[in-house]
């Protein structure tokens, strides 16, 4: 073999990494059998997503597949607060729904003598409403003014309260103080009743002293009418309750 850069002959066996050194000049050949150093080694394939259902029994929804380039840490917050809303909603089912338990009959009953009440047909019974509002005033307005249109309604100040009632029994159209005060406010008042699959179909109207504008801002608040407060506001409601009992 001759060098290309002294012209020098040679016949030594190329190294371990298939180069020839020459001996006159010192310069390194590299044959053509020599395999590409580590820094001509292609870069290592980006690593593939773990799929979370892979170990999921069968039934359970699935959950979404992250791909290369999603943010991991925006998504689980997102996830762990639907989680987190869904396990509130299912404890505060269970605690509403508990009921002390009946009294037995005595031993000298017969089976004939114990009344068994009939279900409650809800079709055949007049279509009712839910009043939550903190301010006493307003309240006893829009109460008096439903009864007064023969609208059966139940009233109450604070949302946990009312969350219970529409537990016993739900109502045909809620409506409700955006402001009220307390542990619960309405906003958490109107996330629940939307998370839940029992109520999410109830129309809401908010009776607000809040400067809501306009329907579209009301739903921006989850709620689907919007009744202003002022002069003349509780009659508006009646007419606004019995509208929607009409398109039901």
């Amino acid at each position: 073999m001759k060098c290309p850069k002294c012209s020098a002959s040679f016949s030594s066996a190329p190294d371990e990494q298939g180069f020839y050194v020459c001996p006159e000049c010192g310069s390194k050949l590299r044959s053509r059998s020599a395999t590409p150093g580590p820094s001509s080694a292609a870069s290592p394939a980006p690593p593939v997503p773990e799929n979370p259902n892979a170990t999921l029994p069968a039934g359970t929804p699935l959950k979404p597949i992250p791909r290369p380039g999603d943010p991991p840490a925006t998504l689980e917050v997102v996830l762990a607060e639907i989680r987190s809303v869904r396990r509130a909603q299912e404890e505060l089912l269970a605690m509403l729904r508990l009921r002390p338990a009946s009294e037995a009959p005595s031993a000298d009953e017969t089976p004939s003598e114990v009344s068994v009440p009939a279900p409650p047909l809800r079709a055949r019974r007049r279509k009712t409403v839910l009043l939550i509002d903190d301010d006493a005033q307003s309240r006893s307005s829009a109460l008096a003014a439903l009864e007064h249109s023969q609208v059966p309604t139940r009233s109450f100040s604070d949302g946990a309260a009312s969350l219970s009632a529409i537990a016993d029994d739900k109502p045909d159209v809620i409506v409700m103080e955006l402001d009220i005060k307390g542990s619960m406010g309405g906003k958490d008042v109107i996330n629940m009743i939307k998370a839940t699959m029992e109520w999410v179909d109830i129309p809401i109207v908010l009776y607000t002293r809040l400067p809501i504008e306009s329907q579209k801002e009301a739903r921006i608040h989850g709620a689907d009418e919007l009744v202003p407060k002022g002069p003349g506001s509780p009659e508006a409601l009646v007419a606004r309750v019995i509208s929607i009992f009409r398109r039901g």
